[in-house]
């Protein structure tokens, strides 16, 4: 017979591995997630910038330009896991989306 994709044993992992976790330690997680992802965006964008006008010699054109640009993502971001957050403290948290991506 056939073997099951690897993809599918991984998802199936996947699936085990997160109904073992306790609601407390996925929240935690989530919130780790957001604690890091926002302030990296922003200084991602800063450093990106900060390169770019050494580079280019554009002092501070690129560095203001692509740190607004960083400042927009973080805020989208901000809002999808707002979106999430809310979705899971109502309950109606549906398996086919389950992360803020």
């Amino acid at each position: 017979m056939l073997k099951n994709h690897p993809s599918e044993e991984s998802r199936d992992h996947s699936n085990i591995r997160r109904d073992n976790q306790t609601p407390f330690l996925r929240r935690a997680g989530l919130y780790l997630g957001v604690a890091f992802e926002l302030p990296g965006t922003i200084l991602g964008g800063l450093v990106v910038g900060y390169f770019l006008d050494n580079y280019l010699g554009t002092s501070p054109w690129l560095l203001i330009v692509v740190t607004a640009i960083a400042f927009a993502g973080a805020f989208v971001r901000l809002v999808r896991w707002a979106k999430l957050f809310a979705h899971e403290r109502d309950g109606s948290r549906g398996d086919k989306n389950n992360s803020a991506h």
